[in-house]
């Protein structure tokens, strides 16, 4: 008969504590980079309420500087272009007003929003009107980038 030698039969008994501890450092390194990237996203989304809100003025004010070849007089309340409007109970924008063209919308602070993160408009004449966002607040925070 052979003599066999036979290993005892290793009883595995789940993950060890360095294999635990790595998962744990994995997410939190992931959790460090997509929360903040999720949390700018909400921003951008929010804030896509605010560009909204210039929709109406925008296509009065291309029709006003069609018809007057220049953005001089296209105010709010004249030549066609929505008054002035302020408040929005409960939404994010706080006023929305056009002057010699340039429709100013400024957001309410909340949400992470700041009051100073205005959306501007400035329409520069031409055959297509091009509109620039150059003076915006909200450049600053890439939220209307």
């Amino acid at each position: 008969m052979k003599n066999t030698h036979r290993l005892p039969a290793r009883m595995d008994r789940g993950f060890t504590l360095i294999e635990l501890m790595l998962v744990v450092a994995i997410i939190g390194i992931l959790a460090a980079v997509v929360i903040p990237a999720y949390q700018n996203h909400l921003k951008k989304e929010k804030f896509a309420e605010v560009i909204a809100a210039s929709v109406a003025a925008k296509s009065a004010v291309e029709a006003c500087v069609q018809k007057l070849n220049t953005g001089t007089g296209c105010d709010g309340g004249t030549n066609g272009i929505p008054a002035d409007a302020t408040g929005n109970p409960g939404g994010l924008v706080a006023s929305v007003s056009t002057k010699n063209g340039v429709i100013t919308v400024v957001p309410q602070a909340k949400d992470g929003i700041l009051a100073t993160d205005t959306y501007m408009l400035t329409p520069t004449p031409g055959t297509p009107l091009q509109w620039s966002t150059s003076g915006s607040g909200c450049i600053a925070t890439v939220l209307c980038k």
